[in-house]
């Protein structure tokens, strides 16, 4: 199965948030890159599977259809539309936040 994977404006300025962060923490534009690099590999996957995701537990994200990828200590949101084959990311953010916080603009 190949599916399409589209990054919402929100997920596209969440990554480069993190691209800064760790620039600024580490003060390597090339770790940030690399980091970013392990990103897109962990979310390329759902090309191929796109079900292959955790469900959360909150009731109404999965009736939603929501699911997510694990990076590290990162989070990657998306939706699947079975019927269009695409893969929608929502949000990548650190795991260490309330991710029903951070979801509810979406829900």
């Amino acid at each position: 199965m190949n599916c399409r994977i589209i990054l919402t404006e929100t997920a596209k300025e969440d990554i480069r948030n993190i691209a800064f962060y760790i620039t600024e923490q580490t003060k390597d534009k090339a770790v940030a890159a690399g980091f970013v690099k392990e990103l897109q590999k962990k979310y390329k996957i759902l090309e191929a599977f796109p079900e292959c995701g955790s469900v959360p537990k909150d009731r109404v994200m999965v009736s939603s259809g929501y699911r997510y990828l694990t990076h590290k200590n990162y989070l990657i949101f998306y939706t699947y539309e079975k019927e269009e084959k695409t893969v929608y990311i929502l949000a990548v953010f650190n795991a260490k936040r309330d991710y029903m916080r951070v979801m509810k603009r979406f829900i």
